[in-house]
C-alpha cells in the first residue's frame, strides 16, 4: 500500500506541475502566476499598477517611476489552488521609486505543496522565484524596465527543474491613462532528465484608467492582454475603487482559455492606515476549476 501510495504521489506532482505532461507544455507555470493580492483581485490586471509597486519585480518594473509612493514593500502568504496542487506560497518583495526617474524593485517567493498529499514522499515538492528589476523613465511620459530572475522547481528527491527568466517592459502616462506593452517569461530552456520545455513565454499589453473624484473617490479600471508564444491567449479586466485613500475594493475577471492560469472571477479589498496596508483577494471559480478557493493576503508598508 505504501508503495502505491508512493508511486501515485509521484504521479500527481508530475501532472499538477503542467511540466511533464506534453512536450509543449510550458514547464515552471508558477512564474506567469500572480501573487500580489491588489492585482489578483482585479483579475489579475496589474501590468500598470502603481498603487502598489511593491511585487514589480514578478511583473512591470517600468511601472514604478510613475508611481506616488517612494517606497512599497510587503510579506505575503498564498493559499494557491488548494483543491488542486495546494500549494502555499510565502513571499517578500519591495520596490523604490527614486525621484521618479529610476525604479528598483526584488522580491523572493518559496512555495510548498501540501505535506500531507505527499507524505510518501522522501522529499516534498517545492519551488522558489527570486527577482529583481530596474526601471529608467527617460522622458517625462515614458519609462522602460527589465526583471531578471531565477525560478526552480524541485519535483521529488534528485529531480529538479530550473532557469533564469527575463521582462522587458515600455510604459506611458498621459492624463489618467496608462499602457504598457512587452514581454515576459523570456529565457533558457528548461531541461529534465526525460526532455526539454519551454517557459510561459508571453506578449504582454496592459490599459488602464485612474481618477480621484472629489479629492476622496478614487476608481480604477485596468485590462491585460497576453499571447503565450505556445499558442494560447489570455485576458483580465479588473476594477477598484478607494474611499479617501484609507478603505479599498476590488473585483475582476480572468480569462484563462488554454494559458497556464485557468479562468476564475475575483474579488478582494484593502485598508491603508499611516501607509500601513493590508490586501486581500480571493478566486472564484466552477465546481471543476483549479482556481477556486485560491486565497492570498500581503501585509506592506508604502511611503
Amino acid at each position: 500500500m505504501k508503495k502505491i501510495t508512493y508511486i501515485s504521489s509521484i504521479v500527481a506532482v508530475l501532472f499538477a506541475s503542467m511540466s511533464l505532461n506534453a512536450q509543449d507544455t510550458p514547464a515552471l507555470p508558477f512564474t506567469a502566476a500572480d501573487y500580489n493580492p491588489v492585482t489578483m483581485a482585479k483579475g489579475g490586471a496589474g501590468l500598470v499598477e502603481t498603487s502598489s509597486i511593491a511585487y514589480a519585480a514578478y511583473t512591470n518594473a517600468a511601472a514604478i517611476p510613475f508611481s506616488e509612493s517612494t517606497g512599497d514593500v510587503a510579506v505575503g502568504y498564498t493559499m494557491w489552488q488548494p483543491s488542486a496542487v495546494n500549494t502555499n506560497y510565502v513571499n517578500v518583495a519591495a520596490g523604490f521609486n527614486i525621484k521618479d526617474k529610476v525604479g528598483i524593485a526584488a522580491g523572493f517567493s518559496y512555495g510548498m505543496y501540501n505535506k500531507k498529499d505527499f507524505a510518501a514522499m522522501e522529499v516534498v515538492p517545492s519551488n522558489i522565484q527570486a527577482n529583481v528589476g530596474i526601471s529608467w523613465r527617460f522622458i517625462k511620459f515614458l519609462s522602460i524596465g527589465a526583471n531578471v530572475g531565477y525560478a526552480r522547481e524541485t519535483l521529488m528527491k534528485d529531480y529538479s527543474l530550473g532557469a533564469v527568466t527575463a521582462d522587458v517592459y515600455l510604459m506611458s502616462e498621459f492624463a489618467d491613462f496608462k499602457i504598457a506593452a512587452g514581454v515576459s517569461n523570456i529565457g533558457s530552456k528548461v531541461k529534465s532528465k526525460y526532455s526539454t520545455y519551454s517557459l510561459p513565454s508571453a506578449v504582454n499589453l496592459g490599459v488602464g484608467y485612474d481618477k480621484v473624484f472629489a479629492e476622496k473617490h478614487g476608481v480604477d479600471v485596468v485590462l491585460d492582454a497576453d499571447y503565450y508564444l505556445a499558442g494560447a491567449f489570455a485576458a483580465s479586466i479588473g476594477a477598484g475603487y478607494t474611499f479617501n485613500d484609507l478603505v479599498s475594493v476590488r473585483a475582476g475577471y480572468n480569462y484563462g482559455g488554454k494559458a497556464v492560469i485557468p479562468s476564475y472571477a475575483s474579488v478582494g479589498a484593502g485598508v491603508k492606515f499611516f501607509g500601513v496596508k493590508l490586501d486581500l483577494a480571493y478566486l472564484i471559480g466552477g465546481t471543476e476549476s483549479p482556481m477556486k478557493n485560491t486565497l492570498a493576503v500581503s501585509l506592506g508598508y508604502s511611503f
